[in-house]
């Protein structure tokens, strides 16, 4: 006989995708572009940049700017039926569909580097980034098969 098969709502975990010193760098690497991107375009003068050149630097500006803002934003969750990641658009893989997982987590790093999980579902690989403990330990879980899936082989 098996075990009886923990309750979906049980296994739930969500927190946040980055840790809060990643999300520090990120800031610091935000301001440290605007600051030294403005320097540069003040130094060349306004004037000497074409309207491609203006639109180049203004896309550039908003994409970073939408990237980092959504980083900050950026939640992880997991239960026993999806691993969902809210970003610019919702990353979901269905458990059943994992075919292969990867979980790189080094805890005493993990205030640098973000733990993740890399799973193949279907033809492509997704990542899921998270910082919470909660969502490591269930991710944790997911690995050495104690997280209920129904349908997958791994």
């Amino acid at each position: 006989m098996s075990a009886q098969a923990p309750d979906l709502l049980a296994t739930r975990a969500e927190g946040p995708a980055f840790p809060p010193l990643v999300k520090l760098m990120a800031t610091f690497m935000v301001l440290a572009l605007v600051y030294w991107g403005a320097a540069a375009l003040i130094q060349a003068g306004p004037r000497s940049l074409s309207t491609g050149s203006w639109l180049l630097v203004g896309g550039a500006f908003v994409i970073t700017l939408v990237a980092y803002i959504w980083m900050l934003k950026s939640r992880t969750s997991i239960d026993g039926v999806a691993i969902e990641q809210t970003w610019l658009w919702k990353r979901r893989v269905a458990l059943a569909d994992i075919t292969q997982a990867k979980f790189i987590y080094v805890p005493w790093l993990s205030w640098l580097l973000a733990p993740r999980l890399i799973v193949r579902a279907g033809p492509g690989v997704r990542v899921f980034y998270c910082a919470d403990p909660k969502v490591i330990r269930a991710f944790s879980a997911l690995m050495d098969g104690s997280l209920p899936r129904t349908g997958a082989s791994e």
